[in-house]
């Protein structure tokens, strides 16, 4: 039905917008923003959508109701650990009820302990919020609601921070 030439030309478009689909599909994933410190944060008084790799400094649960109910966890505030930081400059990360109980439920019996000194890298909106005690303070907060925007990337590691603070790696050299 069709000519050799005419499936040689149709064979050639296929590939043409294959080879076009992944140059761009490999052009956006480039574009893709590396993710914001909360110093960065801080400095720029960032607001909006963002994703965010931060060190635990401090969890607490946040307990509204003081009702323990079995396989039920409370919401957690995760406080970003950020070196040099004002009295009142925070990063805070909000866990809700639903996302604490559904890592309880994968296992994890202690959502405040496991998150406690790992880096996170958390999308979402990043919003400010005043505190009523101290108006000059800058608390910028992201609200985790779903599984999916919560990421535990590693530990931190000694071997990490020696190698950014003298540029020495602490393994042995390969020969």
């Amino acid at each position: 039905m069709f000519s050799a030439s005419s499936r040689a030309v149709s064979l050639c478009a296929i590939v043409v917008v294959a080879v076009v689909g992944s140059a761009l599909t490999g052009a956006a994933d480039e574009k893709k923003e590396k993710p914001l410190s909360p110093e960065t944060i801080l400095k720029d008084q960032f607001e909006g959508k963002a994703t965010v790799e931060l060190e635990v400094g401090e969890v607490h649960t946040l307990n509204i109701d003081s009702i323990f109910v079995p396989d039920v966890s409370h919401a957690q505030i995760i406080k970003a650990k950020i070196p040099g930081a004002k009295v009142g400059q925070e990063v805070l990360v909000t866990v809700s009820r639903e996302v604490a109980t559904r890592i309880l439920k994968l296992g994890i019996e202690d959502p405040a302990e496991h998150f406690r000194g790992k880096i996170l890298r958390v999308s979402g909106t990043v919003e400010p919020v005043k505190k009523l005690s101290t108006p000059s303070a800058m608390v910028y907060r992201i609200q985790v609601t779903n599984l999916d925007q919560l990421e535990s990337i590693r530990k931190p590691s000694l071997s990490c921070r020696t190698q950014r603070w003298t540029g020495k790696a602490d393994r042995p050299e390969i020969e």
